[in-house]
């Protein structure tokens, strides 16, 4: 007799891919699934982005300031807010299963949860360091909402990326500096992407007691024609002000 089970999760399937290739050496690993799960005790069916990140950042890029920087929650994050066109606010919430434990809400709906898997569980597949994972419904834009989702048109024309790298106070959320970005419309602007955060003992050494270093790429597109590179760097200009004025943040020049 064949037995069939539903599963109610997508990240047993990515533990287990986790598994394999750390056996078979591997120094980074960085996967997603996209399926269907069946939701107890009900049994729902539900459509979920799971998304898995563990090991060395293998292209460490000019600005980072060690070569053996290793994947953290913050690059989980990224991966999850560039992956969904809704804005998503990530709220500290205890886990059982999870350290750094945050749960996800998208249109004030929960629609995840992301952080850093338990030691009782990563010791079962011998991983070092960290494993982060997440899991979000991807149906949530149309749940309650009386309306359908939505989608947008590819763009035509290339776009531009510039990075903004700030030292901020630690208590600066993510979410403040979005704010002030997108506060004033700039039809250019795109998107927004986090990359990179720095914080501890080294941080506050380099940067002053109580200090961080954030960064992020900003992407300008025009849908109807090709931007110049002086139009960017004008945009570009007003948003660093802005940051500079309303949140007293000190600009890094990213050196390339």
């Amino acid at each position: 007799m064949k037995i069939v089970a539903l599963r109610p999760s997508l990240l047993p399937g990515l533990l287990a891919v986790l598994d394999h290739n750390v056996r078979a050496g591997a120094k980074r690993v960085a996967i997603f699934e996209l399926g269907r799960v069946f939701v107890p005790p009900t049994g729902n069916e539900e459509r979920r982005l799971a998304v898995l990140v563990w090991g060395n950042v293998t292209s460490s890029p000019h600005w980072r300031l060690h070569a053996l920087d290793r994947l953290d929650f913050f690059d989980l994050k990224g991966v999850i807010e560039s992956s969904v066109t809704r804005k998503l606010f990530f709220r500290p919430e205890p886990h059982p299963n999870l350290a750094l434990a945050t749960a996800i809400y998208g249109d004030n709906q929960l629609v995840g949860r992301a952080g850093q898997l338990s030691t009782s569980l990563t010791t079962r597949i011998d991983a070092s360091d960290g494993v982060f994972v997440a899991e979000i419904s991807v149906d949530f834009p149309t749940i309650g909402l009386g309306s359908t989702a939505t989608f947008r048109e590819l763009g035509k024309f290339p776009a531009i990326t510039r990075d903004i790298a700030i030292i901020a106070p630690e208590e600066l959320t993510h979410e403040e500096i979005l704010n002030v970005i997108f506060r004033v419309s700039e039809p250019s602007l795109e998107k927004v992407d986090f990359f990179d955060r720095y914080v501890g003992p080294e941080a506050e050494r380099l940067f002053g007691p109580g200090k961080k270093s954030l960064a992020y790429t900003l992407t300008y597109r025009d849908k109807n024609r090709t931007l110049t590179n002086e139009e960017v760097t004008e945009v570009h200009a007003r948003i660093r002000e802005r940051l500079k004025r309303e949140l007293g943040v000190t600009l890094r020049e990213i050196v390339l």
